[in-house]
Formats: C-alpha cells, structure tokens, sequence
C-alpha cells in the first residue's frame, strides 16, 4: 500500500473517520456564511442602516427646506410690502410713474 496519495487523500480519510464533525463544520460553516451574507445577513443589514441614515439625512434637510418655503408663503400672504419688494428686485416691476436707472460699472478699468 502506498501512503503518500497527496492531499486530497488525507482530506477523504480525515472524512471517513470523523464524519459528525465534518457534517459539524459543514453545518456551522453553512451558518456563518448565511448570517454574513444572506439576504437578511449581517452585511445586508449594515448597507441598509447606511441608507437609512443617508435618507434620514436628506428627510430633515427637506423638511427644513419646506418650513422655510411656507414661512415665506405665509409672509407674501400677509405682508404687501414683502410682494413689492420681490416684484421690484426679481421681475423689475415699478409703480405707476416710477424710472428705473441702472448703473453699469466697467470692471475693466
């Protein structure tokens, strides 16, 4: 008889006689891979709470946002001279007799 078969020779009688643990380690290696990677897993898990927090983020940023847009709606509802000022500084409108004068200034010099 000839003992020197290589590796794959000892992997098979190390099989052979220990066949509980080895359906042991399959079973627990199995596990491990499972909880790790599964769609439930551990991995999965930490990619999802990174998104959570990332939306979480943007939620409040938007929320903020939308407080001020309505504090300013609420203000051009109630205030005529907060209308006046946006309709002269945005759109360039003037009242009723009004000359609008602008001064261009020549950077090049």
């Amino acid at each position: 008889m000839e003992n020197n078969k290589g590796p794959s020779a000892a992997i098979i009688k190390f099989f052979k006689y220990n066949l509980r643990l080895a359906l042991v380690l399959i079973f627990f290696a199995a596990l491990i891979s499972f909880a790790l990677f599964g769609t439930k897993g551990i991995l999965q898990r930490m990619k999802l709470e990174s998104e959570k927090e990332t939306l979480e983020s943007q939620l409040q940023s938007e929320i903020k946002r939308s407080s001020e847009l309505q504090k300013e709606v609420n203000e051009l509802k109630s205030s005529d001279k907060k209308i006046e000022k946006i309709a002269r500084e945005k759109y360039g409108m003037t009242k009723e007799g009004e000359k609008i004068q602008r001064i261009v200034i020549d950077s090049t010099k």
